[in-house]
């Protein structure tokens, strides 16, 4: 029963393993379900890909969340015999064809649309008088896609959530005359199952990344850094998780021009990373950064393992992030503190202490999910006005 409650409508593309998904589901998880209700509409029907599995589905519906999908709510309104007759007579028109879908929207009190690119498929089905429901989460920026906010009417008044700060919105939503922006980025929740405890001197020292094997997620500078590593610890080895075929990919021809066969090792797609990343025992994990920032959730993740990191960062050098997770654009120099941080256990430790501790303020959802239950709250005061 819903009660009181405030009933969240979460739109999503799919329930696959990626980013935005995560950040959906780590929502879902932490909403207190005594004050709020959350339904799921999903683009995309399940098992749609070949390569990817609807991860999340299962997920959501474990934590009572219902859930569903465009095609089955998107049904073309048949006219009655009664309204062709009077369509025929007296010229009244037809209802509107798409009135399954619109009003579909009209029971929840906030509506949250997660990743801009899904604003295009629901946008259009919104009534008026719903969309001061509507919460836009981006997921994307103008620096990965350049059109990003073109499918938007940029005179209409919106409200963005997103992980971008002040000095950095404005810049982002430089199309829009006026808007509301929330500041909320990305947050997990910590589990504390999977954490290294022992920081040692290592003959045979193990670096790991997690990635996709993807031309969009270059792993060229990791390698020549890690031959540079290898040169002064020779017994390294550099462990690369994640899908995809390194040969087919163009990776393996690097580590074959640097003759690097017998340390670096193409691991696969692993379903749970912490676990590996401590049973694995690796010393050190190497990630992409994005303009002085972790790409993504892995590296907050590894911070809750207590594995140090370094980032080879693809962009400018921005803000305070680079005194907890050091971002590189130097081979050298990303060599350099690597070996540092293998053959010092006490920094190594200091370093990993140092990134848990910033994660845990800035991203550990239970400290910082008031600020969207705050949020649902008022747009639902809003909706019941509406309502009347």
């Amino acid at each position: 029963m819903l009660g009181n409650k405030v009933n969240i409508l979460f739109v999503v593309s799919e329930f696959y393993q990626a980013g935005t998904e995560r950040f959906t589901y780590e929502l879902d998880r932490a909403l207190n379900k005594n004050q709020f209700y959350v339904e799921i509409l999903s683009i995309i029907p399940l098992n749609a890909s070949s390569r990817f599995n609807d991860y999340y589905y299962k997920k959501h519906l474990e934590l009572g969340s219902k859930v569903h999908f465009l095609n089955e709510i998107n049904q073309l309104n048949s006219p009655s015999l009664k309204q062709k007759i009077e369509h025929r007579l007296v010229k009244k028109p037809y209802p509107d064809e798409r009135l399954k879908i619109k009003s579909f929207f009209d029971k929840f009190d906030c509506i949250s649309i997660m990743g801009e690119y899904n604003f295009k498929e629901i946008y259009k089905y919104i009534k008026e008088e719903n969309k001061h429901k509507l919460l836009i989460h981006l997921q994307n920026s103008k620096y990965q896609v350049k059109d990003n906010y073109a499918f938007f009417p940029k005179n209409e008044y919106f409200h963005f959530v997103s992980g971008f700060h002040d000095n950095q919105i404005d810049f982002e939503l430089s199309e829009f005359p006026s808007y509301k922006h929330t500041y909320y980025n990305l947050n997990l929740k910590f589990e504390n199952e999977f954490v290294k405890t022992k920081y040692k001197s290592s003959t045979k020292p193990k670096i790991g990344i997690f990635t996709r094997l993807t031309p969009a997620k270059p792993l060229d500078p990791f390698i020549y850094s890690f031959q540079l590593v290898n040169e002064q610890l020779p017994d390294a080895e550099f462990h690369i998780f994640g899908s995809g075929d390194p040969i087919n990919e163009g990776v393996y021809r690097y580590v074959e021009q640097l003759k690097l066969e017998r340390s670096i090792y193409f691991r696969g797609h692993q379903e749970n990373i912490l676990k590996t990343a401590v049973e694995e025992e690796l010393d050190l994990v190497w990630l992409h950064g994005y303009h002085g920032l972790p790409g993504g959730w892995v590296g907050f993740d590894i911070s809750t393992a207590r594995i140090p990191q370094l980032f080879w960062n693809f962009g400018n050098n921005t803000g305070e992030f680079h005194t907890f997770f050091p971002m590189f654009n130097s081979v050298s120099e990303f060599a350099k503190k690597s070996i540092s941080l293998l053959s010092n256990p006490k920094e190594a430790k200091m370093l990993a202490d140092e990134q848990y501790n910033y994660t845990d303020e800035h991203y550990n959802i239970s400290k910082n999910i008031h600020v969207m239950e705050k949020l649902y709250h008022e747009i639902s005061k809003i909706s019941k006005l509406h309502k009347g």
